[in-house]
């Protein structure tokens, strides 16, 4: 009697014996992977450049408070300036 998963797990060794063949996987690489991944690139640039344009406009703010802070402390620290 076989152990139960041992025709599953010869299948599997395989399939990926198979995959692992060069011609194989650039196959895969080609017509598969860059295709997917140049969709998705696609799909969430735009949100890639919205987050930056985001960030970049936080910390403009952030520059321009901490600067309206430290000329504020300057100037009431200035001697005659009430």
């Amino acid at each position: 009697m076989t152990k139960p998963g041992t025709n599953t797990n010869t299948i599997f060794k395989k399939v990926f014996d198979y995959i692992k063949q060069d011609e194989i996987r650039h196959k895969i690489q080609e017509e598969l992977v860059d295709p997917l991944i140049e969709h998705i690139m696609k799909r969430v640039f735009p949100y890639i450049i919205l987050t930056c344009v985001f960030f970049i406009l936080l910390l403009i703010v952030v520059l321009l408070t901490l600067g309206i802070i430290v000329f504020q402390m300057r100037r009431s620290s200035l001697p005659g300036v009430e």
